[in-house]
């Protein structure tokens, strides 16, 4: 008599994991507007109905995607000096953003903030709070610090793509338009901005605004 095997149920041809990590390429690759669960399951080789069984719609998946990313902020071990503590966050947090050009449009959508980030920002908060004392100065301070950040990754990200604010072409045509004396502070910038920005760079600004609003560090 021949044995009858058990069937055993189809292993699930896909994970939310998988998607997200997925999704992280293409979004790198094509931005949001070039992230579509259509085409993203065809990356995947499963149906579109077969994404929704792990995520809810696009904007869940973005969340998931911006959660990835700062999930390894949980990891640090932040230092307890208050300002080594801001200048590893801050610094974290521009090398994280500057790797994923879609990451500053993602954020101005409806998302939830992951682990990590959550983190990160409590690590920031409290070290402001150690240099001020006041629960509103370390608030405006977190904001400042936060301002200057995601200023400098969408100025890094620009110059990435279309050259330094001070060098490109659109500047340089509108430049050319105008007398020989018109704006004098851009035109005798323009040099010192040839070349785009750095993590160095961004690491002077920081310092530069930590010396504003916590006055100069000791020796």
């Amino acid at each position: 008599m021949r044995q009858i095997t058990p069937r055993r149920g189809r292993p699930p041809s896909i994970t939310r994991e998988r998607i997200v990590e997925r999704a992280l390429v293409r979004l790198d690759e094509a931005g949001v507007d070039g992230l579509t669960m259509k085409e993203l399951a065809g990356d995947l080789g499963v149906t579109t109905m077969a994404l929704y069984r792990h995520v809810d719609d696009k904007e869940n998946l973005l969340a998931l995607a911006l959660d990835a990313i700062a999930e390894p902020f949980a990891a640090i071990a932040f230092p307890e000096e208050p300002r080594a503590c801001i200048r590893l966050a801050m610094t974290t947090l521009y090398e994280a953003l500057t790797a994923h050009p879609w990451v500053p449009e993602a954020l101005i959508r409806p998302q939830r903030i992951g682990r990590g980030a959550l983190l990160l920002t409590d690590a920031v908060m409290g070290a402001t709070y150690e240099l001020t004392g006041d629960r509103a100065a370390a608030l405006s301070a977190y904001r400042a610090l936060w301002s200057l950040t995601l200023g400098s990754v969408l100025s890094h990200l620009r110059q990435r793509a279309e050259g330094t604010p001070l060098t490109h072409d659109r500047m340089d045509e509108l430049v050319g338009t105008m007398p020989g004396d018109a704006v004098p502070n851009p035109r005798a910038s323009a040099d010192l901005d040839a070349e785009p920005a750095t993590v160095d760079d961004f690491a002077a600004s920081l310092a530069a605004l930590m010396a504003g609003l916590f006055g100069p560090e000791g020796p």
